[in-house]
């Protein structure tokens, strides 16, 4: 019990591209303690694929738990040339600026400093040559992956890739995906009505309803990512044509149609060796037969104090994408967000993006929002996107 308490933290705190908004609490056994350093950071050579997170363990009620770090300075450095990029913060990660990517053959290390003067610093990687996709397809599953959050088998597509392995050199490979999901509502106001760009909180005793929502004004798009690890060694199949691999499960989360990009990264080999721990460990659900939490130590590191112990990794890899259309209009399960069904029911404006209510004096009727460019929404039409009728 008391390792899997560890593991259920570690696991919380890394997993590539899993950087959202849950944070599930921990037991406060074993010797966890507060101010332990989770680093989940990645630079690559496509645009938006570079990102660092920085957490730290802190107990919340007596519950141990991630708080995002934030203040630090995040920096990526060029080993050959000493060039500096700077990470901004937005919205609970550190990101590069928008046009930033990494080149073939160049050596990269991250640099950390927090609020209170602790600095990080990871082993430099070199980025490797990329390995292109030559084709990809999905493939609808009702029973797609067990998801605990929802304690079932849950529906979706199983999207699967071909591509040609190099020969005479060992290969190792990882896959990440953004799904693209068109919206109908772009903004929802708890406890008060949308204006002026924003949700304007209700007075007290105002006669408005719990929640008012918003129509997007433009088209619109949702992105989400991976929630399990797809890797791959060529051991067995160097020089190859792979075909057919799964490499991402994507969650039927409504029934709107999508664009699902993967991504393809070549990874080093102590990489590929840290994220099959991690695998090992999400797919074992840190059973007693797992690999010891000593393993997800990977290249960062404290250089003021060598006895610290720094979780995480960063990774400098290569990456190509591939885009795939998925029309879901004919599928019958069941999706995961069942409130947007409520709102594709009405046939005209539902009466709850109303200006509440119609005779308050000097409302003035807001029907819709806008569709603001975030790491989790953009109006900007996805590559391969189809409109359907």
């Amino acid at each position: 019990m008391k390792l899997n308490s560890l593991l259920r933290l570690l696991l919380g705190g890394i997993v590539l591209f899993l950087v959202t908004n849950c944070v599930e609490p921990t037991d406060p056994e074993f010797d966890l303690r507060e101010g332990l350093v989770f680093v989940d950071a990645f630079l690559s050579t496509t645009p938006e694929s570079s990102f660092v997170t920085i957490t730290e363990s802190a107990f919340s009620f007596d519950r141990l738990i991630r708080d995002f770090v934030s203040g630090a300075t995040v920096q990526y450095r060029n080993t050959d040339t000493n060039q500096l990029i700077e990470l901004t913060e937005q919205e609970g990660t550190y990101l590069p600026p928008a046009n930033f990517v990494g080149s073939v053959g160049e050596s990269w290390e991250l640099r950390i400093t927090l609020a209170d003067g602790r600095t990080y610093q990871s082993l430099p990687e070199r980025i490797r040559e990329p390995v292109e996709i030559l084709d990809i397809r999905s493939n609808f599953n009702p029973d797609l992956m067990f998801r605990p959050t929802a304690d079932r088998f849950v529906p979706g597509h199983s999207i699967a890739i071909d591509f040609n392995d190099p020969p005479d050199e060992e290969n190792f490979y990882f896959w990440s995906f953004r799904s693209y999901e068109q919206l109908v509502i772009c903004e929802t106001c708890e406890d008060g009505i949308f204006r002026n760009g924003a949700c304007e909180p209700n007075a007290p005793g105002t006669n408005r309803r719990e929640f008012y929502d918003y129509v997007c004004e433009s088209d619109c798009w949702f992105l989400r990512t991976n929630e399990n690890i797809k890797i791959f060694s060529d051991e067995f199949t160097n020089g190859t044509t792979i075909n057919n691999l799964p490499v991402a499960d994507v969650v039927l989360f409504s029934g709107e149609n999508i664009v699902v990009q993967i991504q393809q990264f070549s990874l080093t080999a102590s990489a590929y060796e840290f994220y099959r721990v991690l695998q090992d460990l999400v797919d074992n659900n840190a059973s007693i037969n797992a690999p010891p939490p000593a393993a997800l130590v990977g290249n960062m590191f404290n250089p003021n104090d060598d006895t610290e112990f720094v979780l995480g990794r960063f990774t400098a890899a290569p990456s190509t994408t591939r885009n795939i259309f998925i029309d879901r209009r004919n599928i019958q399960e069941q999706p995961l967000d069942s409130e947007r069904f409520f709102f594709e029911a009405c046939n005209e404006v539902c009466p709850i993006i109303n200006c509440p209510p119609i005779n308050e004096p000097g409302c003035v009727e807001v029907l819709m929002a806008p569709c603001e460019e975030t790491r989790f929404k953009t109006g900007i039409t996805p590559e391969g996107w189809i409109d359907l009728e």
